[in-house]
């Protein structure tokens, strides 16, 4: 049995080993959390897509994304729901508007330095008996919103927006006055759904309640019309028949034109555009490059350094017998040893900071197995590449030179 050089040398200076290890750990770390709020970013984005009943989407083609969606005639929705294959159409309407800001009137100690702040906000509206989410929670709440007065609060609404316990909405907030878009309602309960990256709070609340919060006609505008097909539909079938139907309107039919889009390429369109096509992303997938560039710095420079501090002692070996390519492998057993303990200590300190971070800023970010999996693939290639840079210092290990 071969005697384990690697990990001797490694455990003869403990002290710079350990150093290294957090440093490697640091590194992934850092991946871990980026990868994390990435992984936030795609999950917000389309949550409410993925929680929406259809099977295809009008939409019109100025839609910005989910909450600046633009205009849909109704006419389009008719037309739609009398095409073969179409089981039915359910308008919705979307849309960004202020909410004036309520005071948290469980700590009176902070309403005199209470002022108030119009804040943004996501509104939606439905037809109290449309089945538009596949959360029953939901359709069984929308049953409060019989009156055009009345709206739903998403739980999950940011603190800074008023909850009478100055931390979140509940069934306790039910009854107040709220202000949306200049208009007086009342929060008539809570739902759970998820905010959006573009407001920090959501509100649900009938179509005629949303006609009264928006400076346009929500009775012949729509957001969307989400499609359901029966159940011996052809989706690509319908798909064409619908483009090629609306796409026939006159002038005198539509005020916009129409988009008709798959459930998948909704969802898909949607995670491309938050993650490549907004800083947002673009920021968190620099701080990977950024954060693996750092992991390969430190392992490259802790490799190179016990390389040179060890020249004679190759040396030595390569006069006894040793062949250049053992060395090697000492080298690089080195490096795939400190990437696997840095990524042990990154991955045990990121599951607590997920914790800590989604417990505190109400972001869900969660680990998965992909993730894991991906961020120990990634530290052991770079300190991999790192350690095949250190190689070339080994050349320089010359028996010749004890002499």
């Amino acid at each position: 049995m071969k005697t384990p050089l690697a990990l001797y040398n490694l455990r003869h200076q403990l002290a710079r080993t350990l150093v290294s290890v957090a440093g490697v750990g640091f590194a992934l770390l850092l991946v871990f959390m980026q990868l994390g709020f990435q992984g936030a970013v795609s999950h917000t984005a389309t949550n409410v897509y993925e929680h929406m009943q259809f099977d295809l989407l009008i939409r019109g083609t100025d839609y910005a994304h989910l909450y600046e969606p633009g205009r849909v005639p109704i006419n389009n929705l008719r037309v739609a729901a009398g095409l073969d294959g179409v089981r039915e159409v359910v308008p919705m309407w979307v849309a960004l508007q202020n909410w004036r800001s309520l005071p948290p009137l469980e700590h009176p100690q902070r309403l005199q330095a209470f002022r108030p702040q119009f804040l943004p906000l996501a509104i939606m509206g439905v037809q109290p008996d449309d089945e538009v989410f596949d959360l029953p929670k939901i359709t069984d709440a929308q049953r409060l919103l019989t009156s055009d007065q009345n709206v739903l609060v998403d739980d999950s609404t940011r603190p800074d927006y008023g909850p009478l316990n100055g931390r979140k909405f509940s069934d306790k907030d039910a009854g107040r006055e709220a202000e949306v878009g200049g208009q007086k309602f009342k929060i008539a309960g809570v739902f759970k759904l998820g905010t959006g990256l573009a407001a920090n709070a959501a509100v649900l609340t009938s179509a005629t309640g949303f006609d009264r919060s928006v400076p346009w006609d929500a009775a012949t505008l729509v957001s969307f019309g989400l499609v359901r097909l029966q159940a011996d539909a052809q989706p690509k079938l319908v798909l064409d028949q619908l483009r090629t139907r609306l796409g026939k309107l006159g002038p005198g039919d539509r005020i916009a034109a129409v988009d008709v889009m798959t459930r998948s390429d909704v969802i898909r369109w949607e995670r491309q555009r938050w993650l490549w096509q907004t800083p947002i992303g673009l920021i968190f997938q620099l701080g990977v490059a950024l954060s693996l560039m750092v992991g390969a710095a430190i392992v490259y420079m802790v490799l190179a350094t016990d390389v040179t501090d060890r020249l004679p002692e190759y040396a030595t070996l390569l006069a006894m017998g040793y062949t250049y390519r053992y060395l090697c492998t000492v080298v690089l057993t080195q490096a795939i040893t400190l990437g696997l303990c840095g990524f042990a200590l990154a991955w045990a300190v990121s599951e607590v900071l997920y914790r800590v971070t989604g417990s505190a800023s109400g972001i869900p970010i969660t680990m998965n197995v992909e993730r894991i999996v991906g961020v120990g693939l990634m530290g052991i290639m770079v300190c991999l590449v790192s350690g095949t840079l250190a190689l070339r210092k080994i050349w320089k290990a010359e028996p010749a030179s004890l002499f």
